[in-house]
């Protein structure tokens, strides 16, 4: 699994986590190699020294065979004065060809010199030493594949620990250098000063951390703070006393060191109890149960060998030596329990162990079938060493240990556990079966009852992103019944109860952000961790509360949050395994795909209804307007309406009203599209009954307003212009409501004038005074009437078309005929202002012909 708890790092955390996994990884990865070189060319004198002192003999072996014996002080090596325990780790460095060692010691008072010549490592001795290398590099290894994959503090603290047991097992070489063996031991000493501290953080925050804003907190900094200034006591001691051995203030600083170390090491050991033993965090629960397996079964195996080698008249034996590969299985526990979300139940625990038990054999009998008989072959007819086989087993396991473990795994799952191939069976077909269905009902439907067979949860909810409101969930639920489960509208618990569980939840909300974050299956127990500041909204809360919800299933499709499933307890008071997150992680993937098809399908015959819907309310709206130019009464008069969208807010009319009189009118509602269609419509209603009752111009814009003003909301209003022409009096009597103003031209004076006289725009107030204005026309006048459509037609430079523009020509094109002379204004504002439409577009053109 590769996503994450998502930690917000603070800026010190990700420069440690940086310098951790680009710098410190890759350096002792590095220092491994000459370290695997030096355990096999390494020379073993038969003694081991501390502060001078020789402390063990290897009975039989070179130092004994020479003379040495136990608490000789060590005064020199190649009558090389030694002072401290750098410089003889300087002095008896990369010493691979075995040359004898001239030692000066001190025994009881007495001066001499012994001379010890090394010998080879032994068989048991180096498998010995090669499983504590590798121990340390798995440490490595495993403590650096987890930093690579979570940011947060249980992974900082988890690599703390690696690199320093990666130190100390594994270690890094010695060099014939005094500084060098010196810095090496004062890293040593800060190493074993900051693992304690690394110990307890780590159990204080597995295994989920506390998340916040900030970053770690800062009291578990301040537990390092011990480990420092014992260190800097170190550091302070070592510049004023260059050979401090066996004096009072290290004696103290040995006594603090051992305090330090025993009360850090038993505060985790306690918090790791207490944790273990915590019936109501089952997770957690069964984490720690890894945790313990694996330092039983990683530590009591080598403790076995070491106390075999201590003990036993035959401590070369190397069969016994292979106990201390058991060591590794201390760090792969740890970030198996770390890298593994949920529950690690025993039966996934078991079958792993399986795996890498059956791996162990195979390098044993591989062990044993190239070194202990072909070795022997070889040696025996040949007289060939049998160090370079065991360097082959070694560059073997770490290439074959990959393919070998995935054909041993699929070798015991079908052997010992067909179940889990029955459960991916089933989980297939389920797959299979919802992408063959339509309705996206339907597949809700199926994929509840499915997995209410599979797991038997308690309670079971599909929250699903509604297609009409991108920015919420709808919960469709599942509750179980008698007769089988069966679907419900709103809530699991009942009805009327203070906190009612929601049937819906925002795209904001709490557990929705951190889902989306997370992506992955999480349980209600790690998203208590997560909640724990407390910054969670209410319906989030009651939700996982009142659902009860074990487990939530995100349910992601390319970079969405499609859905996500919420999973009650099982019935069989069980937890959800490791495989049952496998195969709703699965699951979850594949029917994301489904669901997202089927809403797109949706979406598209929705479109198709709409376009169709649209097709006709076109047809109906354009039926509402006239159909081609009127000449009546003296006059002829031509209109044009290009909507911005299928249908529109801008409306024209005329119409007459006797023989001598006409009546034309252009509006223009603000918006677009369909809500602007529907109020012209209702508006167009109200306005014929008026106009064709024979009402004067104002009264007719008054009825309007008053009809209107009730309806509209803040912000919506309507332009409206109305005017009635009557060829018996030379007059044209108009109302105009907010419209932009129409333009009056007389051909050949150059003459233009605006039509003004009326009040704002309708639905302002109800009782607005809407005035009428009177002018007088004659032969060859032209009336220009328009909606801003036109003059706000924008160009690349986003200038407005204007009406300077459009007075001007239509000025010029006053000798065209009235449908040809809207043509003209309709090309020339398309042409300056490109394809793209803006907004609805009218226009009217009346020319008057003659008068009676």
């Amino acid at each position: 699994m590769h996503q994450q708890p998502v930690y917000l790092e603070s800026r010190f955390e990700q420069w440690t986590r940086l310098i951790g996994l680009f710098v410190l990884g890759p350096l002792l990865a590095v220092l491994a190699l000459p370290v695997a070189i030096h355990i096999a060319l390494s020379p073993d004198p038969g003694f081991s020294v501390r502060s001078l002192e020789v402390v063990s003999l290897t009975p039989g072996g070179a130092a004994a065979q020479a003379g040495l014996r136990l608490d000789d002080r060590i005064l020199a090596v190649g009558h090389r004065s030694i002072t401290s325990m750098a410089e003889f780790y300087a002095a008896t460095a990369a010493d691979y060809d075995h040359s004898p060692w001239v030692l000066t010691i001190d025994h009881q008072g007495q001066v001499r010199d012994v001379t010890v010549t090394p010998r080879p490592p032994t068989r048991a001795k180096m498998i010995r030493s090669y499983s504590v290398w590798l121990a340390g590099l798995s440490f490595l290894a495993i403590g650096y594949w987890v930093l690579l994959r979570r940011r947060d503090p249980v992974a900082r603290n988890f690599f703390g620990l690696c690199m320093i047991f990666a130190f100390i097992l594994q270690g890094i070489p010695e060099l014939p250098f005094v500084t060098f063996m010196i810095a090496k031991g004062l890293l040593g000493d800060l190493l074993n000063f900051m693992l304690p501290a690394f110990f307890l953080r780590f159990f204080l925050q597995f295994p989920s951390p506390r998340l916040s804003s900030k970053g770690e907190p800062p009291r578990y900094r301040i537990l390092l703070l011990p480990g420092w200034l014992l260190f800097i006591a170190i550091l302070l001691v070592f510049a004023f006393h260059p050979a401090p051995t066996g004096s009072t203030t290290i004696h103290w600083l040995e006594i603090l060191s051992l305090v330090y170390t025993l009360s850090y090491f038993l505060a985790g050991l306690i918090i790791f109890a207490r944790r273990t033993m915590r019936k109501d965090r089952p997770i957690q629960r069964t984490k720690m149960q890894v945790l313990l397996a694996g330092l039983l079964f990683g530590l009591l195996p080598f403790l076995i060998a070491m106390l075999v080698a201590a003990f036993s008249d035959r401590p070369d034996v190397a069969e016994w030596q292979f106990l201390g590969f058991s060591l590794m299985l201390v760090p792969a526990s740890f970030g198996l329990a770390i890298m593994r979300y949920g529950a690690l139940d025993k039966a996934f625990v078991v079958r792993v162990s399986l795996v890498y038990a059956a791996l162990t054999g195979l390098l044993v009998l591989a062990y044993f079938v190239i070194v202990v008989v072909l070795g022997h072959f070889l040696k025996q007819v040949f007289g060939i060493s049998t160090t370079p086989l065991m360097l082959v087993i070694v560059a073997f396991s770490s290439v074959a240990i990959l393919p070998l473990r995935h054909s041993v795994q699929k070798l015991i799952d079908s052997t010992f556990y067909p179940e889990r191939q029955i459960n991916r069976k089933a989980i297939a077909e389920l797959t299979d079966e919802l992408s063959g269905m339509i309705s996206p009902d339907e597949v809700v439907a199926t994929l509840l009852n499915r997995l209410n067979k599979l797991f038997r949860p308690a309670s079971l909810a599909l929250f699903l992103l509604k297609p009409d409101s991108r920015d919420a969930y709808q919960g469709h639920f599942l509750e179980p019944g008698r007769d089988g489960p069966r679907r419900v509208a709103r809530t699991l618990a009942g009805h009327g109860e203070e906190n009612p569980l929601p049937s819906s939840l925002a795209k904001t909300s709490s557990l929705v952000v951190w889902l989306d974050r997370l992506r992955r299956p999480i349980f209600a127990e790690e998203l208590e961790d997560i909640f724990f500041s407390g910054e969670v909204d209410p319906d989030s809360l009651t939700l996982l509360t009142r659902l009860q919800a074990s487990l939530l299933v995100p349910l992601v499709t390319g970079n969405n949050l499609l859905a996500f499933l919420a999973l009650g307890h099982k019935r069989a008071e069980s937890l959800f395994s490791q495989d049952d997150l496998a195969n709703l992680r699965t699951l979850a993937t594949q029917a994301a795909s489904v669901l997202e098809g089927r809403r797109l399908y949706e979406e598209v015959l929705s479109q198709q209804r709409l376009e169709t819907e649209l097709e006709l309310a076109r047809d109906i709206q354009a039926s509402m307007l006239p159909t081609g130019p009127l000449d009546h009464a003296g006059c002829l008069i031509a209109g044009h309406n290009e909507p911005c969208l299928m249908v529109g807010g801008d409306y024209f009319d005329f119409f007459p009203l006797d023989d001598h009189r006409m009546g034309f009118a252009i509006a223009d509602v603000a918006g677009k599209g369909i809500p602007a269609a529907l109020q012209m419509t209702s508006l167009r209603v109200v306005f014929r009954r008026e106009a064709e009752a024979g009402s004067p111009a104002a009264q007719v814009i008054k009825s309007l307003n008053f009809y209107l003003a009730p309806q509209v909301r803040p912000g919506q209003f309507v332009c409206f212009f109305y005017g009635i022409w009557d060829n018996q009096t030379n007059l044209l009597t108009y109302s105009n409501a907010g419209m932009e103003l129409p333009v009056l031209f007389r051909p050949g004076t150059g003459f233009h004038q605006f039509l003004k006289v009326g009040g704002p725009v309708l639905g302002v107030s109800e009782e607005f005074p809407y005035r009428e204005g009177a002018l007088a026309l004659h032969p060859g006048d032209h009336l220009l009437l328009y909606t801003d459509g036109i003059t706000e037609q924008a160009n690349e430079q986003d200038e407005f078309f204007d009406s300077d523009r459009l007075v001007e020509l239509v000025q010029t094109n006053l000798d065209q005929h009235p449908v040809r002379l809207l043509e003209t204004i309709f090309s020339t504002v398309k042409a300056f202002g490109g394809p793209e439409k803006s907004d609805d577009k009218t226009a009217i053109i009346m020319e008057i012909n003659q008068l009676r």
